[in-house]
């Protein structure tokens, strides 16, 4: 309440109250009436910060929970029902085997990605542009949709030995099968961002005789961003398993299919399993990327905002 002072016409002062927004507190601190303690009021900046903490929290947490608890168990069967260590190895035993030369494996880890990372950019180039040129018309987009779909069923075997005979056992020939691999999954994602803009927003370019590659730079591919990075996350895990297929059928030295490969020839189950393991190890950190870069650029979308 506050105290209010003014004056009558025949020249009296009156003084009044007048109410404010302000709750009356008894001497002890307490909400008057309620005995209740007055909470300090709290921002929104902060609960959004800590709902960030948490879900980063937890997407950390939960997937290393799980992993350690699969390592345990895997552990404590094979104790159980004694399996051979050349029929599976030992989590313990496949960590010894990589703690022994890390250096090699991440090298070998490290030619492989760049055939991944080489073959899924020549994919997303390829998905893109055919997407944006067949999206406007519909019998045009279900022609991409069905080449898309043939060449997801198209076995990665069946292109390796032909683009070893083209481009012959050189990197260029597992760029070449990861980009077919990558290009129909780009291509599909694209598509469908494309053809989920909003149609009213759409109307409104076309009223306003906005260019058409205008409408497509500000418009059409904002709109299909996060279905474009929904297609990295699924293309890029894929293309480090079909580089790694490739290497396997024709590959340098330094490369974890052949690694692999020489591995399981010569039974050093261990040695394979540690290939395997820094092949995850580089997916699991490819994939933090891409979600990392989920958050960075579509933080203003609608979805990643309600998520985060």
């Amino acid at each position: 309440m506050s105290t209010t002072t003014s004056t009558h016409p025949t020249g009296a002062t009156q003084t009044g109250t007048t109410p404010t927004d302000t709750a009356p507190t008894g001497t002890d601190g307490t909400v008057a009436g309620t005995g209740e303690t007055p909470l300090p009021a709290r921002t929104g900046r902060g609960r959004s910060a800590g709902r960030l903490v948490l879900s980063a929290a937890v997407t950390v947490a939960v997937p290393a929970a799980v992993i350690a608890l699969l390592l345990v168990l895997w552990e404590l069967a094979i104790e159980a029902f004694d399996v051979r260590p050349f029929v599976l190895a030992r989590p313990s035993a496949i960590w010894d085997a990589f703690a022994e030369k890390p250096d090699v494996y991440l090298e070998y880890g490290f030619h492989t990605l760049r055939e991944a990372v080489q073959g899924l950019a020549f994919g997303i180039a390829v998905g893109v542009a055919v997407a944006v040129a067949t999206f406007r018309s519909k019998l045009l987009s279900e022609l991409a949709r069905a080449y898309s779909a043939a060449l997801l069923a198209l076995p990665v075997v069946a292109v390796i030995p032909l683009s070893n005979v083209f481009f012959g056992l050189q990197p260029a020939s597992r760029v070449f099968v990861v980009a077919v691999g990558t290009t129909p999954i780009m291509l599909t994602y694209t598509l469908t961002g494309l053809k989920a803009t909003d149609a009213g927003l759409a109307e409104m370019f076309r009223a306003c005789a906005m260019p058409r590659w205008r409408s497509v730079l500000s418009l059409f591919l904002p709109s299909a961003l996060p279905y474009f990075i929904s297609g990295v996350r699924v293309a890029l895990p894929s293309a480090f398993s079909v580089a790694i297929i490739g290497e396997y059928f024709g590959g340098e030295r330094n490369t974890l299919g052949t690694y692999i490969k020489t591995a399981a020839v010569q039974s050093k189950v261990a040695d394979l399993w540690g290939a395997a393991m820094t092949a995850f190890l580089f997916a699991v950190a490819l994939f933090a990327l891409v979600a990392l870069a989920d958050r960075l650029l579509l933080r203003w979308h609608p979805s990643r905002a309600r998520r985060g």
